[in-house]
């Protein structure tokens, strides 16, 4: 937790506030002396942010009151990619305040400034931070009283992110705060969820059996962008959830990052604020899904920090002796965790080539040597056909985001009879080239909006459209589970904790999901 005192002296009559407009009210300088370290947390009536990240299916609920609900597990977030968002707070009336606590989201502000003001129009700056590095902000000033406060991002610390904050906590001296009622530091009290996890996990208890190449995969893919989220108690409780509508398989994301396409160097962001689960968080999972029976799927990920897609990342010997070392971590992290089955890569198509392959079957054996569960490969749906390594895996793995149709509104046979082609050729591939193994969707997914079929790889504008992301998926289930070398697929997909989602692509209390619990629990 970073601390900061603040001294500052405001002026008496009209100046001129950040706008530019004359001020006729100011905040007010508290000249009496406080009780000193005795502080009391100013309840908030409401709050009112400039805008809303409105990722479809990554963002919290828009919601300007989550920074002072008290629970540190729900987040404002503003607009991304844009600096100069703002949030203010309205105490309901004037209060005297002398300390503010920022607890940041991964997105934070590097630069930014604290206002107050008694009428919501004249505006003080309290204090300018700059140079900042998240997490905790605890800032300490003279008294003053004001009924607004405001913080204005003015520089992110991602171009591409908005700023985001867990809780905005605003304390004054209890002696001049007489009819404050007393509250704690304002975090989400884990003790009830903690009983209701406990009492879950008792019920469902059950230990996974040794998996075999024959069995079904019902799965879902986890993904979780922060270091922290896949070992906390909402984590776990979405676990039991996924175990109560009948997901038995969990691949569990392990972001890494590059910077461009043609970078060499592989990193993972496993710090406190960054944007790789630990190792600790992992395994945690890992546990968490063994103690209900669940099978699990370690799927380590590449992603360019530019945005680029990792299907175009370009292969060298350096970037693959990096990329071994990285296989190798999780590998080992799967191992010591008793992980089902591993996937030494996802969709690196530009990677997995006839020229590359040498490079690829010496990873695979290095696996091999070091972790002794079940190995496949994530192929995307464009890579898997050309692939010369699929001899030395166990399973084949495909992200299976196939084209369905061209229609925005296509009827459930239309789409019945798409998968029924893609299976088709996926039958004849496999003869062919005579491959005698098991095929697994190591992703499947739609996002809940008109025309996912059309390109299910995208995240789509338009409007809402919860049955067709259903139909979708059921009619994949319908094809599929008759063919025999299909076994089985995991859904793209879900968060450790609940997100705001109207068109995107996760399933949770929407339409689809109600299929996948169907479906999950009469396949044997």
């Amino acid at each position: 937790m970073k601390k900061y005192i603040i001294t500052f002296l405001l002026i008496v009559g009209c100046t001129l506030n950040a706008y530019g407009n004359q001020e006729s009210q100011e905040v007010q300088e508290v000249t009496e002396v406080a009780e000193e370290n005795a502080l009391v947390y100013l309840s908030v009536e409401d709050a009112v942010a400039s805008s809303f990240d409105d990722t479809p299916d990554w963002a919290p609920p828009p919601n300007s009151k989550a920074p002072i609900d008290g629970d540190i597990l729900t987040r404002w977030s503003s607009q991304l990619g844009v600096d100069n968002e703002w949030i203010y707070f309205d105490l309901g009336k004037p209060k005297v305040l002398s300390k503010i606590i920022i607890r940041w989201e991964t997105a934070y502000a590097l630069d930014y400034e604290i206002l107050a003001s008694l009428d919501n129009k004249n505006w003080k700056r309290l204090v300018l931070m700059e140079g900042q590095d998240g997490v905790i902000d605890e800032i300490e000033f003279s008294p003053i009283k004001a009924r607004y406060v405001k913080m204005i991002g003015l520089k992110r610390n991602n171009s591409t992110w908005g700023v985001s904050i867990w809780e905005f906590e605003i304390y004054g001296p209890k002696s001049l705060n007489p009819d404050e009622p007393e509250r704690k530091t304002p975090v989400v009290d884990l003790t009830k969820k903690k009983e209701e996890l406990a009492a879950a996990i008792a019920e469902l208890k059950e230990e996974p059996t040794p998996m075999t190449l024959e069995e079904f995969h019902k799965g879902v893919v986890y993904t979780s962008w922060t270091d922290w989220e896949l070992g906390s108690v909402p984590s776990d409780l979405m676990l039991v959830h996924l175990k109560k509508i009948g997901v038995k398989h969990v691949a569990i994301m392990a972001p890494t990052y590059q910077d461009a396409v043609d970078s060499t160097e592989i990193v993972v962001h496993d710090f406190e604020g960054g944007d790789s689960p630990t190792d600790r968080a992992i395994a945690h999972a890992i546990q968490t899904c063994h103690a209900l029976g669940i099978k699990v799927l370690l799927k380590p990920h590449v992603d360019c920090k530019d945005g680029t897609f990792r299907g175009d990342i370009i292969g060298t010997k350096a970037w693959f002796a990096n990329y071994k070392k990285i296989a190798l971590r999780y590998a080992k992290l799967a191992q010591d965790n008793n992980v089902e089955i591993f996937s030494v890569g996802t969709e690196l198509e530009n990677t997995s080539f006839d020229a590359w392959d040498a490079e690829w079957r010496d990873i695979i054996a290095s696996v091999r040597a070091i972790y002794t569960g079940y190995i496949t490969y994530s192929a995307n749906w464009t890579e898997y056909i050309d692939m010369p390594f699929w001899d030395a895996l166990d399973l084949i793995g495909i992200d299976a985001y196939f084209p369905l149709t061209n229609k925005n509104d296509p009827t459930k046979e239309e789409l019945v009879a798409a998968w029924e082609k893609h299976a088709d050729i996926l039958e004849k591939w496999l003869k062919d080239n005579d491959l005698n193994k098991p095929i697994i969707f190591t992703e499947l997914g739609y996002v809940s909006s008109d025309g996912t079929n059309k390109q299910p790889w995208a995240t789509l504008s338009n409007p809402e459209d919860q049955k067709e992301q259903a139909d979708c998926l059921d009619a994949a289930l319908e094809v599929l589970s008759k063919r025999s070398w299909f076994k089985g697929m995991y859904i793209w997909q879900y968060f450790p904790l609940e997100r705001w989602s109207p068109i995107g692509f996760p399933i949770r209390d929407k339409e689809a999901e109600v299929v996948i619990e169907k479906w999950y629990k009469e396949i044997e």
